[in-house]
């Protein structure tokens, strides 16, 4: 008897290949970690897991003639304990890319001892109290701490659960794996294969950066994936509370409220800013300081940076300072009550113009998508990918907040900058973190990116039919 070809049993023999190879270089990562001048064997591993992946992410994109069958489902479970088993790996490992969690740590165990993580910056001899081996490993300890409430709820849980970083790494990896079990669910609602959470579940930066950096990321995605479950559920207070939900964990989130507009009731959105207000509350005695970390970061932190980096390169080459700075003075000397102009002045430079115009940039972005008739999930998906790309920061684990929306809205520019953004650790520092990317690492991560994503673009336009004309009428007789 003729045996059925092997698409028609569903991926599941390739899947269990790639999946191993994929594991063995996660164990050679471990064995090859990376440390400061020595990062080229991990960059190699890297890379290595992500030819597999990206080879197991074609498989699970590949329309299947057997899909429903036993076998499919097979890969399916398959793909999930894999992803499981990938967490596993690293969850017991101390990081190795960022010191982020050493700060986590610190902000939970500050909270578990009573005070306000929000008053006092880690190098405040007023918390001397509190340091312990972890403490040299934390950077910026002069800036106060710029997580939301809900991160702070959590890095104390995770400092009470464990001693060292575990208790944090756990915490989050439950919440990656609840996140994914929760995208399955998404996919299913939309009619979608549940084969393709392998696009979140097996990406080498999402198990990288969550399981052994330990980044906050994966505790607020299950909450924008939830916000999104309950979205096609037409749930719209749920999704707002989740959505908030993850907002408090980390501030990026709230930008999806744009795209969710028109699927909201006005009583919905009056949600976000009292919940807001009640998480801060109860760290009113920070006063000003409760987003003095924030304003750090928002004035002094770039790296990596995708269309910022090209916009404040050309204001740099233009230098339009001293023609804003005498435009000021030009008005302030015919224009009487003018004098808070003067507060303009530290912002006529480039770096602050080039934030100026891609916050701008992201408006306009969010108005278009608001007023276009968008499905209501592309539109975070658009409007997460806007934020990244017009970020002055743009960390590797950035990306993790656009690996959940390719599950539905496959993209080979984003999956592919996904793979090179790791190159951002070639010059890793010492204290744990990649100093500012060498510049051909800018050119090898977003050249290939912009072009990938020119050519979907035309190949769109070219295949958009075009309209009829219009016939007029034949004249009567």
């Amino acid at each position: 008897m003729r045996q059925p070809p092997l698409d028609s049993q569903g991926p599941f023999a390739g899947l269990l290949i790639l999946g191993g190879a994929i594991q063995a270089g996660f164990l050679g990562m471990l064995a090859a970690a990376p440390r400061p001048g020595s990062t080229a064997p991990f960059l190699v591993l890297f890379l290595a897991v992500f030819v597999c992946y990206a080879l197991a992410v074609r498989l699970a994109l590949r329309p299947a003639a057997g899909q429903g069958s036993p076998r499919h489902d097979r890969a399916a479970r398959v793909a999930l304990a894999l992803a499981c088993l990938y967490r596993c790996t690293f969850l017991f490992s101390p990081p190795a890319l960022s010191g982020d969690l050493y700060r986590y740590r610190w902000d939970g165990r500050v909270l578990l001892s009573g005070r306000n993580p929000y008053l006092e910056p880690p190098a405040s001899p007023a918390l001397a109290g509190i340091r312990d081996g972890d403490y040299p490993r934390i950077e910026h300890k002069e800036v106060r701490t710029i997580y939301p409430p809900a991160a702070q709820v959590l890095f104390a849980a995770g400092a009470a659960a464990a001693p060292g970083c575990l208790g944090i790494k756990a915490l989050l990896v439950l919440a990656d794996l609840l996140g994914i079990a929760v995208l399955r669910w998404l996919l299913v609602l939309r009619g979608l294969p549940p084969l393709r959470v392998i696009v979140y579940a097996w990406n080498p930066l999402a198990v990288t950066e969550g399981a052994w950096s330990g980044h906050i990321e994966p505790a607020g995605i299950v909450c924008v994936v939830a916000a999104a479950v309950a979205i096609i559920q037409k749930r719209d207070l749920w999704s707002t509370l989740a959505l908030t939900l993850a907002g408090l964990v980390k501030i990026l989130p709230l930008v999806l409220l744009v795209p969710l507009a028109r699927a909201l009731r006005p009583r919905a959105l009056l949600l976000p800013p009292v919940l807001i207000a009640a998480a801060y509350w109860p760290f009113r005695a920070a006063g000003g300081d409760l987003v003095s970390g924030l304003r750090e970061y928002a004035a002094h932190w770039h790296g990596n940076e995708s269309i910022f980096g090209v916009v404040r390169a050309a204001l740099a080459l233009v230098d339009p300072a001293p023609a804003l700075k005498s435009m000021i003075a030009f008005v302030r000397a015919r224009v009487p009550w003018s004098g808070p102009l003067d507060l303009l002045y530290p912002y006529v430079y480039p770096t602050p113009l080039a934030k100026a115009a891609c916050a701008l940039a992201l408006l306009g972005c969010a108005v278009a998508i608001a007023r276009r008739t968008v499905d209501p999930l592309r539109g975070c998906y658009l409007m997460t990918g806007a934020a990244l790309l017009l970020s002055p920061t743009l960390h590797p684990w950035y990306l993790l907040w656009i690996l959940p929306w390719l599950c539905l809205f496959p993209s080979l520019p984003w999956i592919l900058l996904s793979g090179l953004a790791a190159l951002a650790y070639a010059n890793l520092g010492a204290a744990g973190r990649a100093a500012e990317p060498y510049p051909w690492v800018r050119l090898v991560e977003y050249v290939p990116f912009y072009a990938l994503l020119l050519g979907g673009w035309l190949r769109a336009r070219m295949r958009r039919p075009a309209r009829p004309a219009v016939m007029a009428p034949p004249e009567a007789g």
